[in-house]
């Protein structure tokens, strides 16, 4: 068994002095038992094995790495490196560093092409788009024109890449082939910046385009103004704009796209919204402090909230469109994002404020485990095969 193989050759307390233990170590495909772990303070990635629930490897990266994105079919894993301005890539079978790619200002989230071979990943201070070829391990445009790029999103066709601009009201498109913005499309009245550049006022526009599972629709939320626009991802067309509630932070799918959560963090609300036609709000039910993420699982009959303000997790039941509880990690968690496991059974939230990894049972709705020496600061928490999100 891969899992004994491997622990033979890890010496005891080796783990958890924190060492890296990549060079020691290989992974076998498919990816999809493991889950991989940012952490922003000791600049590596965690390997957890989900049968053992146990970390067997830390892999060294740059400087404050903010996202990973595993490339399950050429065998490769990418880190964002905020501080270093650069893209680690990682080869799975060897855990070493490929390519060490410089980037704009402040790398944080990227996308995978629906082909494969390429990541958009947003330079968020820099305003800009880097594409990377992920056979050639190189940057091959780097596109201007965004508003603070946070998440984005690829047409089914892998054609366009719609862009959340963190900073603005509207979604920017890039025509991937010829490297450019050549569309900008309001999420709420006007056009007009969420602030002025320079200015020391809080203020959000949009995290994230969230595709429906079939890539088809796409859904932006727009902090400063409440509401959430309808995106066609083929054609470019607003379908609708749809009032949400205070101070959306993103939408979230179910793994069937049957619906999309959306906590508000203003008022402290989750609305949820059907994704057919005329998409409209079916409940919106008690969220809590400072909500950074959705999952669901058990098919798809419950929706765990995470609330980093709270150091909790919300359950809302999707059968019944209520309320369901709620599981606590203790004062100082700092749970940031989690992801469910491809088969909708377990669910993993990094604990930043612990160093922890929180193993949570969907059916049973209870923490199994919690995961210790898994670095510092974990960020976040992602599967290949499973609904991967960043903050």
């Amino acid at each position: 068994m891969l899992v004994k193989k491997l622990f033979r050759k890890i010496a005891p307390g080796l783990l958890a002095a924190g060492s890296m233990i990549s060079s020691a170590l290989a992974l076998e495909a498919p990816y999809d038992h493991y889950v991989f772990v940012p952490n922003r303070a000791s600049a590596d990635i965690a390997v957890i094995e989900t049968g053992r629930d146990e970390v067997i490897a830390r892999i060294k990266v740059g400087n404050v790495p903010h996202q990973v994105a595993i490339f399950d079919t050429l065998g490769k894993l990418l880190a964002t490196n905020t501080r270093d301005n650069t893209v680690s890539i990682v080869n799975l079978a060897t855990l070493k560093t490929e390519a060490t790619i410089r980037l704009g200002l402040e790398p944080e989230h990227m996308e995978i092409s629906p082909a494969g071979n390429m990541a958009a990943i947003g330079n968020i201070r820099g305003g800009q788009v880097s594409l990377v070829d992920l056979v050639e391990n190189r940057e091959t445009k780097r596109i201007s024109g965004l508003h603070e790029p946070h998440n984005m999103t690829f047409s089914p066709d892998g054609k366009l890449l719609y862009v959340g601009n963190l900073g603005a009201n509207f979604v920017s498109v890039i025509d991937v082939a010829e490297g450019r913005v050549i569309n900008e499309i309001s999420a709420g009245q006007g056009q007009a910046l969420a602030a002025l550049a320079g200015s020391d006022d809080e203020h959000q526009g949009i995290i994230n385009v969230t595709r429906t599972p079939d890539g088809r629709l796409g859904f932006a939320a727009y902090g400063d103004g409440g509401v959430m626009a309808v995106l066609d991802l083929r054609s470019q067309k607003k379908l609708a704009t749809l009032q949400v509630g205070e101070d959306p932070w993103r939408a979230y799918t179910t793994a069937d796209g049957r619906y999309m959560i959306v906590p508000n963090n203003g008022d402290r609300t989750v609305s949820i919204f059907s994704t057919t036609s005329p998409y409209r709000q079916i409940a919106r039910l008690q969220g809590a402090g400072d909500m950074t993420g959705v999952n669901t699982g058990w098919f798809e009959t419950t929706a765990f909230v995470i609330s980093r303000g709270d150091d909790k997790l919300k359950i809302l039941d999707l059968t019944t469109m209520k309320n369901a509880g709620e599981i606590a990690f203790g004062k100082g968690a700092s749970p940031e994002t989690g992801v469910v496991t491809p088969d909708g059974t377990k669910l993993y939230v990094a604990l930043s404020g612990r160093d922890e990894v929180a193993v949570i049972k969907v059916r049973s709705r209870k923490i199994i485990k919690r995961i210790k020496h898994v670095g510092k600061e974990p960020w976040g928490t992602s599967m290949v095969g499973a609904l991967n999100y960043c903050h």
